[in-house]
């Protein structure tokens, strides 16, 4: 599925239909906090100047210069910091998990391979200096307009391939990097818990008595660190899970109750908000891409 959707901070959660991959090289002088979010891509992020700290669901990483980042689909992640950014420059490239199983060309499953690190909580490595200037000179040609010319885009898989395997060999070569700090450790646990069980019934009233803090103290560290409420922090992932589970033959009420809402109106309206369209639009579109 590659439906465009565009939230309010302006994070993609999908790609533009039609597209496989896409990447960027960016500066911003001065940069607005972002919420925690996820989407149904691989993202190789690689951080060269000015980011604080990078959460990845109960992880938080101290930012450093030319350290990449491997975000599987529908991994909470996100920049956290206690203000405004400023001189921020990084780069990344999103690529969809069909279309690493066919840059493989049956040698290698790309997908299962970057799973393989992640799922051993192997998130991010530290590139050389070397490495990271050749990714993101690759990433300033793959960020070039598209010319709707099967040559172009046949040059371009070809950097996308080399980038790749410049990946797969720093990855290879360089030591992991482990999570390194968070400033709240009590933050972090209420995340851990709630990202194992935003299924049930959750509510900061309670997550606050189970904790042993305060309900203002809970919303507002939260906040600092997710960019997000509580409340919205839950349903954002509820609705995340829900479009992952319309790839099976399920029905939308089942799938509604799976992910903790109970009441299907309830579950139409918060995707709607969050998504655009209904669950039943999304899921024909879906199908259409597939």
């Amino acid at each position: 599925m590659e439906r465009t959707q565009a939230p309010a901070n302006g994070i993609l959660t999908t790609m533009a239909p039609g597209r496989k991959y896409e990447a960027k090289y960016s500066h911003d002088e001065w940069m607005v906090k972002t919420e925690y979010h996820c989407h149904d891509f691989f993202e190789f992020y690689i951080h060269t100047h000015g980011g604080p700290y990078f959460g990845l669901d109960n992880n938080m990483y101290t930012l450093k210069p030319d350290q990449l980042f491997i975000i599987p689909p529908f991994c909470m992640h996100g920049l956290s910091a206690a203000a405004g950014i400023r001189d921020y420059r990084r780069g990344y490239v999103n690529v969809s998990p069909d279309m690493l199983r066919t840059l493989g060309c049956g040698q290698i499953d790309l997908e299962s391979f970057f799973r393989s690190y992640t799922s051993q909580g192997q998130y991010t490595f530290q590139l050389s200096p070397e490495d990271a200037e050749e990714c993101i000179e690759l990433m300033k040609k793959l960020a070039t307009p598209q010319l709707n010319d099967v040559l172009d885009d046949f040059r371009k898989c070809g950097y996308l391939i080399e980038f790749l395997c410049k990946v797969c060999r720093a990855m290879r070569q360089a030591h992991p990097v482990t999570s390194n700090v968070f400033p709240n450790s009590i933050i972090q646990e209420v995340l851990a818990y709630i990202n194992s069980n935003y299924t049930q019934p959750l509510k900061t009233e309670q997550l606050a008595k189970r904790f042993g803090i305060s309900v203002s103290y809970l919303s507002h560290e939260f906040q600092k660190f997710t960019n997000r409420s509580v409340y919205d922090y839950i349903l954002y992932r509820r609705v995340m899970l829900a479009r992952q589970m319309m790839l099976t033959d399920q029905s939308l009420n089942a799938i509604a109750y799976q992910c903790g809402f109970n009441d299907y109106s309830n579950f139409l309206r918060t995707f709607r908000k969050l998504i655009g369209v209904s669950p039943s639009q999304f899921r024909k579109e879906m199908k259409g891409h597939v």
